[in-house]
């Protein structure tokens, strides 16, 4: 896009965005990019809705952002069933 902050993510990218909320530090909460701004991405959170019950939506700044892991992490190689005969 033309905003300034890269290719790296793009509007309808499954992300985790960090969390500053008291509480909620260090923990990542799952969302849609629903669209870009001059400084940031505004994404719309799967799991928290507002006072109205819709989607909670926030502008988040790219260092808070990853992309959804493709492979949840409860299917690790260390799955012990994996080598169970």
């Amino acid at each position: 896009g033309t905003n300034g902050l890269g290719g790296r993510f793009a509007v309808s990218d499954r992300v985790e965005v960090l969390s500053r909320e008291e509480g909620f530090v260090d923990a990542w909460a799952t969302g849609t990019v629903v669209s870009s701004s001059k400084d940031g991405w505004v994404v719309e959170y799967s799991k928290f809705v507002d006072g109205n019950g819709q989607q909670l939506r926030e502008k988040v700044l790219p260092n808070r952002m990853r992309h959804v892991p493709l492979v949840p992490s409860i299917f690790g190689v260390s799955a012990g069933y994996l080598n169970d005969c």
